[in-house]
């Protein structure tokens, strides 16, 4: 079995999949081994582990067959394997203890023998030095190139952009506006945000008004899409605060073991202004006083499943309140325009508690299966029947090789010890040996870093049971806000595969009472008719305007909280206010208590609904956490409704 695998740099150099195939194939043949197949990463890192190589991950899952289905595993040169010790080693080493070995088919060289790891040791340290150099070389211009200045990736913000691109310790980030350097007469990003500040500020419109107004007037965005309120406040919002750009900003950037960034120094690189201070107040004021529905006071709730539900059209729903702070729905965002003036969907809204109710139950089942927790645990952990590394052998082996390397450095320094400038003699002759203790040093304290985890790996396995015991009995009562954190880190994914069902007004007051009460609606008879008319009749709250009979009335309230359809004409709800403001209302149903009766409906109906979620062992805590904070998150949730 060969394995091949070239960079996207390697492939830009001519250095292709068939050039590293063509070395295989013949070294196999030159061994007289049988070729009995090949496994192809084409443009990959080698900096990815064996599991984030789609066909090195299937090589593996081959591997672990019993019986084993191949012998070796040949790769063209040793940086086909990986160019970090944790990429190169988890993966020799989880070979070599199911019994197959790997060539070095470049170096003619195996790990059959002692001596053949020792080179395969050597050039694998030579691989991880040269990726070493490439990237403090790569780091180390791109760092100089921030601390002068320069934009060290990607585009400027909005309003800027770069001056002589391209040249060497002359490139700037300098605002975008035509000058005598241009000439082109057309208003550039600095003009456009300006002319913002005059329609907002001086003609008094909002952020909306003045998308529709720059749209009309041909002023696009930097892609050449009309303006939408969201992308112009966003632009706008930038234009008034501080005018840095700041590079390997601690907060995104890879971090060192000293919580400093690991490749280099943050450097803020400061713009020129796009607004004076006294304009950029002028502008921010003027927005927030112009913004829509700024008098409105909402109440803050929570929708868990915002931004995981997805329509039809393909967008996300978000949580939207109507009027009556209990009627919580998901709107689907394609009703928001993505320009100014924009046409946009005609997705229903769907009522919020039973879409969540339903996604809720879903986790709660899967939560409450402790074998599936389980065995997807095992899955991602690397935990299952014959994917286990001896650690401990590693260990211990590198821990003779270091004993060995230490006498080696003793006998040397005796025999320098003898020459004239015995301290430079022993320096220039333990040099190279000292170079080759500390990579062993450095590789034994990498392996226990990686028993560590693995071990750490299996007792968060063993925390899903406990897991799976807690979800019983305290998951199913969770609060919104708790559902939020599972959900978050199940990434739940809720899609709707069938038409949506309007959202009609099934939990107004009247549902709700029966559902409050866990009560079903009766179903009014002759002789239930005949215990209720009395009571009626003695009340005298019909009015002069009242001209449908209490009968009549009665049955077509029975009806709508049977079905969840509208009232029939005001005159029903009236009716039904006022028996239930005096108490006969709820007079009225302990007469019907014991006639037949149906089920409330739903307070929502729900589309098909298609549930996925993913589990990650990596997220699940120590077993003493809050339940809501050991859930974890690989293949998970998959459920669906016809």
């Amino acid at each position: 079995m060969d394995y091949l695998r070239v960079s996207t740099e390697e492939q830009t150099k001519g250095y292709g999949i068939a050039y590293a195939g063509k070395k295989t194939t013949a070294y196999i043949e030159r061994k007289d081994w049988d070729h009995l197949g090949t496994f192809k990463d084409e443009g990959v890192s080698g900096s990815l582990e064996a599991d984030q190589r789609d066909n090195l991950k299937r090589l593996m899952e081959q591997a672990r067959q019993v019986p084993r289905p191949f012998d070796v595993v040949v790769v063209s040169e040793s940086r086909a394997i990986g160019r970090t010790d944790r990429a190169f080693w988890r993966w020799v080493w989880e070979l070599e203890d199911l019994g197959i070995y790997v060539a070095d088919a470049k170096k003619d060289i195996d790990n059959t023998t002692e001596s053949g790891k020792e080179a395969m040791r050597e050039e694998a340290n030579f691989a991880f030095k040269e990726y070493g150099r490439i990237r403090q070389r790569t780091q180390g211009g791109i760092q100089e190139k921030a601390e002068d200045g320069g934009l060290t990736g990607g585009r400027p913000r909005y309003g800027y952009r770069v001056e002589n691109p391209g040249k060497r310790g002359l490139s700037r980030v300098v605002l975008d506006r035509c000058d005598e350097t241009c000439g082109c007469g057309q208003p550039h990003e600095f003009d456009v945000l300006h002319l913002a500040y005059v329609l907002i500020v001086i003609d008094g419109l909002n952020v909306r008004q003045a998308a529709i107004r720059l749209n009309v007037l041909g002023h696009y965005t930097r892609s050449g899409k009309p303006w939408s309120n969201r992308n112009l406040w966003s632009r706008l919002v930038d234009a008034t605060s501080d005018p840095v750009v700041i590079f390997r900003n601690p907060k995104r950037a890879k971090l060192g073991i000293d919580g400093t960034p690991l490749y280099g120094e943050t450097v803020t690189i400061a713009l020129k202004p796009v607004f004076t201070p006294d304009e950029a107040k002028q502008l921010r004021a003027a927005m927030a006083r112009n913004r829509r529905g700024k008098g409105l006071k909402k109440q803050k709730q929570s929708y868990p499943l915002s931004r995981r539900f997805f329509g039809l059209c393909g967008t996300h729903y978000t949580g939207f309140r109507l009027k009556e702070a209990s009627e919580r729905v998901y709107r689907c965002s394609g009703k928001v325009e993505k320009y100014a003036q924009a046409p946009t969907c005609c997705c229903p809204r769907v009522h919020a508690g039973s879409l969540e109710q339903r996604v809720w139950s879903e986790v709660c089942a899967l939560l409450g299966t402790p074998e599936r927790l389980r065995a997807m645990s095992e899955d991602w952990a690397g935990l299952a029947a014959g994917s286990k590394i001896n650690y401990a052998q590693r260990i211990a082996d590198l821990g003779k090789q270091i004993e060995a390397q230490d006498a080696a450095i003793a006998a040397v320094m005796v025999v320098a010890a003898k020459q004239a400038n015995s301290a430079e003699a022993i320096a220039k002759a333990t040099k190279t040996l000292d170079e080759e203790r500390a990579q062993l040093v450095k590789m034994r304290a990498e392996v226990q870093a990686w028993q560590a985890e693995t071990e750490a790996a299996g007792q968060r396995a063993r925390d899903l049971q406990t897991l799976a015991d807690l979800a019983r009995t305290r998951l199913h009562d969770m609060p919104p806000e708790q559902q939020t954190e599972i959900l978050d880190l199940l990434d739940v994914r809720v899609t709707i595969t069938g038409p949506v069902p309007k959202v009609r007004k099934a939990d107004c007051s009247l549902t709700r009472w029966f559902r409050e009460r866990n009560r079903p609606v009766p179903i009014l008879t002759e002789e239930g008719w005949m215990r209720v008319e009395p009571i009626l009749a003695a009340a005298h709250q019909r009015k002069r305007n009242d001209r449908l009979p209490d009968r009549s009335v009665l049955e077509a309230i029975l009806h709508k909280a049977r079905t969840g359809t509208p009232w029939p004409t005001t005159g029903f709800q009236s009716r039904y206010h006022r028996w239930v403001a005096t108490g006969l209302w709820q007079e009225i149903m302990e007469l019907l208590a014991d006639e037949k009766a149906t089920p409330v409906p739903a307070a929502g109906a729900l589309p098909p609904l298609r549930i996925e979620g993913h589990i990650d062992p990596r997220l699940v805590l120590s077993v003493g956490s809050r339940p809501h904070d050991t859930v974890p998150t690989g293949n998970g949730i998959s459920a669906s409704e016809p």
